[in-house]
C-alpha cells in the first residue's frame, strides 16, 4: 500500500492525518435527537431534523429514548457546556425507511474494511472525497465531516451487484436480488438503466457523477488512482443497471455536554458550580471522556466509576453532617 500516495490526496482535499491533539474536524455538534440549541443558547424542543454546529443534519441510530433530556434539564437552570467542536460521527447508515432523521443500522452497508469495494463514494456534485478501500475507518469518519451535509451516495453497476453475495455483501444481510428489489421503492435506494439517469434519481449532480466515473474507470484500466491513491481497482462501473446508495453520517453519541469540574458538579456558563447538581454519564458529552475520537468502553465505563465515586462522596458527606437539632414539645392534652 503506497501511504504517500494516500497522503498527498488527503492533502489534496484538506484532510491530514492527525493522531495527536490536532484540530478537531469543521463541523460539530451540540445536541441530539429532538433538541436545539435557541438563539438564548438554551436546549429546546424542534420538530423535524435536528441539526450541529454549522447546519449539519443530525442522523441518529441510537435509542429512540436518546432524546437529549438530561442537557435540556441542565441548561434550563443555567448549565453550561463543554467540548464544542469535537463532534465525530461513525460512517454512514442507509435511511430508515419509517422515521425521518434516523438511520437503520440493521442493514447498514457492509465496511470496506470488512470486504473490497467494488463501489466508489460520491457527494452530491458527483464528486469522490476518499480512497473507498481505505482500511481506518477514522481516516474514513474524518473525512466525512468536510463532505457536504455529510450525506454521500454509494455508487456501483449492477457486475459489482451480482458479486456482492455472502460475506462480500455490500448491504448487510441483502442478496443481490434483495437489493435489486430495493431499488426505487425504499427511501434513499436507487437503480436507473444509465448514470446520468440515475444521477437524476437520486440528487446528485449528472455532470459531476459522469465525470467521476469516466476518471475512475480510466482509474481502473491504468491500475492507478491519481486522485486518492485507491488500490483495489477490480472493474470499471459500466455495466446498468446502476444503483446509487445514499448514505448519512450517524451520531450515536453526543460530544458536546453539561459542563462539570473534577468532582463532577455541573457548572453555569460562567465556570461557577451549581449547588446541588451534579452529572456523570454521556450527559457529560462524550468529549469529557474521549475528546475528539470513538474510544471503546469510554463512555459507560466512566459512567459506572465517576458515579460510585460520587455517591460514595455524597454518602461521607451525609453522614459526616451532625444530625438535626430537636425540640422538645409538650404533649398536646
Amino acid at each position: 500500500m503506497d501511504r504517500r500516495r494516500r497522503d498527498r490526496a488527503r492533502r489534496r482535499r484538506g484532510v491530514t492525518r492527525d493522531r495527536g491533539g490536532g484540530a478537531p474536524p469543521r463541523s460539530g455538534a451540540d445536541r441530539r435527537g429532538g433538541v436545539r440549541r435557541a438563539g438564548d443558547g438554551r436546549l429546546r424542543r424542534r420538530p423535524g431534523a435536528v441539526r450541529g454546529a454549522g447546519g449539519v443534519p443530525l442522523v441518529s441510530a441510537g435509542a429512540r429514548t436518546s432524546t437529549g433530556d438530561g442537557i435540556h434539564l441542565g441548561r434550563s437552570i443555567g448549565a453550561g457546556l463543554q467540548g464544542a467542536g469535537s463532534h465525530l460521527p461513525t460512517f454512514g447508515g442507509l435511511p430508515d425507511p419509517i422515521s425521518p432523521g434516523r438511520a437503520n443500522w440493521h442493514d447498514r452497508q457492509r465496511l470496506t474494511s470488512e470486504r473490497p469495494p467494488w463501489e466508489i463514494y460520491v457527494d452530491r456534485e458527483g464528486s469522490r472525497w476518499v480512497a473507498e478501500d481505505e482500511p481506518s475507518i477514522d481516516e474514513k469518519e474524518r473525512a466525512l465531516t468536510s463532505v457536504p451535509e455529510q450525506t454521500f451516495w454509494t455508487v456501483f453497476d449492477d457486475r459489482a451487484l451480482a458479486a456482492a453475495t455472502g460475506e462480500q455483501q455490500i448491504v448487510v444481510g441483502k442478496e443481490p436480488e434483495e437489493v435489486r428489489a430495493m431499488a426505487n421503492a425504499r427511501p434513499g435506494v436507487h437503480a436507473a438503466e444509465s448514470v446520468s439517469a440515475l444521477a437524476e434519481a437520486a440528487g446528485i449532480d449528472p455532470d459531476g457523477l459522469a465525470a467521476t466515473v469516466r476518471a475512475y474507470n480510466a482509474a481502473v484500466v491504468t491500475g492507478v488512482d491519481p486522485d486518492f491513491g485507491r488500490m483495489h481497482l477490480p472493474a470499471p462501473i459500466e455495466r446498468g443497471p446502476f444503483y446509487a446508495i445514499r448514505n448519512h453520517a450517524i451520531t450515536l453519541v453526543t460530544f458536546q455536554g453539561l459542563d462539570t469540574d473534577a468532582d463532577c458538579g455541573v457548572r453555569d456558563e460562567a465556570g461557577v458550580v451549581v449547588p446541588g447538581l451534579f452529572a456523570v454519564g454521556e450527559v457529560i458529552g462524550a468529549a469529557a471522556t474521549c475528546g475528539n475520537s470513538f474510544c471503546g468502553g469510554m463512555l459507560l465505563t466512566p459512567a459506572l466509576t465517576l458515579g460510585r465515586l460520587l455517591g460514595v462522596r455524597l454518602a461521607d458527606q451525609v453522614v459526616s453532617q451532625p444530625p438535626p437539632s430537636t425540640t422538645s414539645v409538650a404533649p398536646v392534652t
